[in-house]
């Protein structure tokens, strides 16, 4: 006895020494776990992460941002339009960027549209430079025509009357007519520097100009690889250019957008980058490979703190590579840690993809790996600290507690004898260790006769509700009388089962009848009863140290009731399919996820006979067909697909998780030949065959945004619907944006004919024998920025059914304008006004009797201009012939475009005859047309009609027409239409004098 005491331990060293060991343990497994986890370098690693991360992200936005900005196609197409249009009126592409007046009169027309890019795009300014002849011969400093616009903070809201804007380059006219502020640099035309590899027109329009313009013409686009300056001007500037290419292959210059430094570097906040802002982005430009080791990049541009590699702009730089998207470089003295992503700004083959451009985010080395070495230095000192205060701490704890503890157990030692009650223990002092005892003891008394109540409640309890208890620490068992009746196990409530049977029953239950998780402890699990059906039941399992604890519950009401509800909120009573908020829902849960989807389509659909049947044979038989077109969605689609009934006849599917468009199409077959095959057996006997309408959005190919997926597969059923119906069609971009581009135009002119937003310009027509001014046209413009053609106004006019709307703003508009022109002595006050009259359109009573009312003086003055081209409308005719608002006189417009020369003389028997242009251009050298000529003026001489030549252009057509006698010459030779008319050229006059003399 005496030995076995020697080797026992008081609870103080057991306490002491037990929590020494802990102590070391934790310290040890703390020092281990830095030292095997590599904690400093996994720090570091994280730093450089999150630089990768921050890096590549911004490259998203700026290589988003910087594509957006290169595509100017539309801008193209209407300077290519406008371009090709003055052509055909003469204009010699060749002289376009040195004739100042052709410059000006190109820009008027095309300002609105460069104006509204400049607008939407995330840049500073556009600019246009003409030129058609080859750079490497042109003198440098010489001066090229075009325009150069800049707006300073395209961030703020645009003025409305571009208040906003400065001109850079542009001629005299154009800054006056646009009402734009110039700058202080601002010059009428722009200087060519001969710079072989930089700048914004050189490299573009040679590499154009060399290579034929065999390639569209983005492929030919380029950023400038050197910030540059404008002469005048102190701003910092990078651009991207691309040709300016005709039908024909002619290239004509360059359009291009500008980007100052300042406000690229906005779009580059280094402050993003981490250690206090030391960070700094560079944009940079290589012609080496990304994945080299090493990598040699110039820097373009750099966003930092002022001084912190900002001296690097322009210089070369060279780039360790680490790893993925990782490298070093060194500057100086200074090594930097460098995150750097390529930006796909050109196609693989375009003549500029080997200039590869780079984000690069750079982090000194010091400052990136600071905190990682801050916190590792730390983690040292934490454990010195540790080790000191644990043992001291250890040593205190362990007295605190041996005292009071040996105490109780010595009283609960001698209560170990008495079995009949609970041992009442004395108190220690410490009002915890008291507090304990009397719970202990108050607890034993309330566990007992709590069990007895919850049996009791148990029992009476309208719910069906069972329960158990296990003692691990005992291995004992309790449950209630009707437990195994509520889960439905084939026990009795008296069977005795040892823990390992009972945790057996427990296990074979959760996993063979789990139905769904409500939370943590408690789920729901469905059993089948033999003839008794479902039976829904929830279990709630608590652990509590050695003890479970588990109520089980019959909610087979309650849970039926909700599957009910949640059926008729998700589904379709009709189709049993998705409903469309169902559809909602779950396409946007799939869409929640980008990468699982792989390849999606979402396929937009339409009954094609409902109306018909549901006219014909009673909604009935419509539901019907709608069931069974449902149920052939259904089945003709794969397991996954989402389906939805969303309307009366209209359906949507989903397809989703493909890795490719072709499985899709594969599926989408399937589905069509399983609809062909469909037919419905209607009540007279007939078969009646399924039809339906749909449209394909294709992600990620069309969009990945839900949103606009829905918007194009509705535009490619429409499409369907209204071509060839029951068939399933994919979305066509390009057919959308003609549609939309149609829409807008329909959208103007019903702007234009509603507010009237016309004006007209006036051009003389002068004689033939004296070049004085007779008459004067009046040509209708359009003040919209899109609808600008007139044959385009008239085209829409007769597709829409406005010709009369036309019809009286022509006549109205016109003669307003003549008449303030006249009454400011602006044209020659006794001068006729010919103004275009459509052929099968007349004004009413009672806009003839305001006409009349308004213009009454004028009447004599005015001849109605018929159109060859347009068949004559006899009704019409003679309206305008006995108005009184009219001279009655008539002139027979574009004579030898139409189809019905003489019948238009007879029918119309006009004063003037306007000989068409395509008969007078190139008069001079043509026989034929010289010959038609001269009939129609011996024709009309003697029928005392007047001939009009118009559309002169040159001395020598208006020598041949005087010489074969025509009496009224009109063209841009003798004098252009203009708001004001202008004076007749002396040219012209020179021209017509010699003749005579």
């Amino acid at each position: 006895m005496h030995q076995q005491r020697k080797k026992e331990k008081s609870i103080f060293q057991s306490i002491f020494k037990a929590m020494l060991i802990v102590l070391i343990i934790e310290l040890f497994l703390l020092v281990a776990t830095l030292y095997f986890g590599n904690v400093g370098k996994q720090l570091n690693q994280n730093a450089v992460d999150i630089l990768k991360k921050q890096v590549e992200n911004r490259q998203n936005y700026l290589e988003t941002t910087m594509v957006e900005n290169q595509n100017l196609s539309s801008i193209s197409g209407i300077l290519n339009n406008a371009v090709e249009s003055r052509i055909a009126s003469g204009l010699d592409i060749e002289k376009l960027d040195s004739d100042e007046k052709a410059c000006a009169s190109l820009m008027e027309e095309t300002s609105d549209s460069l104006i509204n890019v400049l607008r939407h795009r995330s840049v500073n300014g556009i600019f246009v430079i003409f030129n058609t002849h080859d750079l490497d011969e042109r003198e440098t400093d010489s001066v090229l025509q075009g325009i150069y616009i800049r707006d300073l903070d395209p961030m703020t809201a645009a003025s409305e009357r571009n208040h906003d804007l400065l001109l850079e380059r542009s001629p005299v006219q154009i800054v006056k007519s646009l009402e734009i502020s110039t700058d202080r640099g601002w010059t009428p035309g722009i200087k060519f520097k001969n710079n072989k590899t930089e700048g914004i027109l050189y490299p573009v329009f040679q590499a154009t100009y060399k290579d034929g313009g065999q390639l569209n013409a983005a492929d030919y686009g380029r950023w400038t690889s050197t910030p540059y300056t404008l002469p005048g001007d102190d701003r910092s500037v990078v651009a991207y250019s691309v040709p300016l290419i005709l039908d024909d292959g002619t290239v004509y210059g360059v359009i291009g957008v500008e980007m100052l430094t300042t406000y690229l570097e906005t779009m580059l906040p280094y402050t993003e980058l981490q250690n206090n802002s030391t960070g700094t982005y560079l944009l940079a430009e290589t012609e080496e490979e990304p994945n080299s080791d090493t990598v040699n990049v110039k820097s373009v541009d750099v966003s930092s703190k002022e001084g912190t590699l900002k001296s690097t702009v322009g210089e070369d730089l060279t780039l360790n590579r680490l790893s993925k998207n990782i490298y070093e470089m060194k500057t100086g003295k200074k090594k930097y840690m460098v995150s750097a992503y390529p930006l796909e700004l050109y196609n693989k083959n375009a003549p500029f993809s080997k200039e590869q451009w780079m984000l690069i985010g750079a982090v000194e080395e010091k400052n990136l790996y600071a905190f990682g070495n801050q916190i590792f230095a730390m983690l040292k000192l934490i454990i010195l600290i540790t080790l000191l205060v644990g043992v001291v701490c250890s040593y205190i704890i362990s007295r605190r507690l041996a005292s009071p503890i040996a105490k109780l157990s010595e009283e609960v030692a001698e209560a170990q004898g008495s079995r009949d009650k609970i041992p009442k223990l004395s108190g220690t002092g410490i009002r915890e260790l008291d507090q304990f005892s009397d719970a202990i003891t108050q607890l034993s008394q309330d566990v007992l006769n709590t069990s007895t109540k919850f049996l009791r409640i148990m029992e009476m309890a309208s719910v069906e509700i069972g329960g158990y208890e296990i003692r691990f620490d005992t291995g004992s068992v309790f449950f209630t009388e009707n437990f195994f009746t509520v889960i439905g196990a084939p026990f009795s409530a008296d069977a005795v089962l040892n823990l390992d049977e009972f945790r057996k029953i427990l296990r074979d239950f959760t996993e063979n009848y789990f139905f769904k998780s409500e939370s943590g402890d408690t789920n729901i699990y469905c059993v089948r009863l033999p003839k008794r059906g479902l039976r829904y039941v929830r279990m709630e399992v608590k652990m509590e140290g050695w003890v479970q604890v588990g109520l089980v519950e019959d909610v087979t009401t309650a849970m039926m009731e909700r599957l009910r509800i949640e059926h008729e909120r998700d589904y379709d009573a009709l189709t049993g399919l998705h409903n469309r908020r169902a559809f909602k829902r779950e396409s946007e849960k799939i869409f929640s996820h980008p990468d699982k989807i792989g390849h999606a389509a979402l396929v937009m659909m339409d009954l094609d006979n409902l109306k018909y049947t549901n006219d014909t044979f009673g909604h009935d038989w419509g539901d019907e067909y709608i069931r069974q077109a449902g149920r052939c969605l259904e089945e003709g689609t794969p397991k996954g697909t989402l389906s939805a009934h969303i309307s009366g006849d209209e359906f949507n599917l989903l397809f989703h998780g493909y890795k490719s468009q072709d499985e899709i199409r594969y599926q989408l077959d399937k589905l069509g030949k399983a609809i062909e095959g469909k037919v419905i057996h209607l009540p007279n006997g007939q078969k009646l065959h399924l039809s339906i309408s749909g449209g394909v959005a294709w992600y990620p190919e069309d969009s990945n945004s839900l949103g606009v997926m829905r918007k194009h597969a509705d535009f490619a059923m429409y499409q369907v619907k209204k071509t060839e119906k029951g068939k399933i069609a994919e979305f066509d971009q390009d057919v959308y944006e003609e549609e939309f581009r149609d829409s807008q135009i329909r959208c103007e002119f019903h702007r234009f004919v509603k507010e009237e937003l016309v004006t007209y310009y006036f051009q003389p027509i002068v004689s033939a024998k004296t070049g004085e001014i007779e008459a004067y046209e009046a040509l209708m413009r359009s003040e919209l920025p899109i609808l600008k053609r007139p044959d385009v106004v008239m085209k829409i006019a007769r597709e829409e059914g406005a010709l009369r709307e036309i019809e009286r703003m022509t006549l109205f508009h016109a003669t307003q304008e003549f008449k303030e022109l006249k009454e400011k002595n602006l044209i020659k006050g006794d001068a006729l006004l010919f103004v275009n009259s459509i052929a099968s359109q007349h004004m009413d009573r009672e806009d003839e009797e305001e006409f009349a009312r308004r213009f009454k003086d004028l009447a004599k003055q005015i001849v109605i201009e018929i159109t060859e081209e347009e068949s004559l409308d006899y009704h019409a005719l003679q309206h305008k012939k006995n108005a009184s608002a009219f001279s009655g006189v008539f002139a027979l417009d574009d004579y030898g475009s139409g189809y019905s020369n003489e019948k238009s003389l007879l029918d119309l028997a006009p004063g003037y005859i306007k000989v068409d242009l395509s008969i007078i251009r190139d008069i001079d050298t043509d026989p034929d047309k010289q010959q038609i000529v001269e009939n129609i003026v011996a024709y009309a001489h003697k029928r005392d009609m007047k001939i009009v030549a118009e559309g002169l252009e040159t001395p020598e057509e208006i020598n041949k027409v005087l010489e074969l006698g025509v009496d009224l010459l009109q063209g841009f030779y003798i004098a252009k239409p203009q708001p004001v008319p202008e004076d007749i050229s002396p040219v012209a006059l020179k021209t017509i004098s010699q003749f005579y003399t």
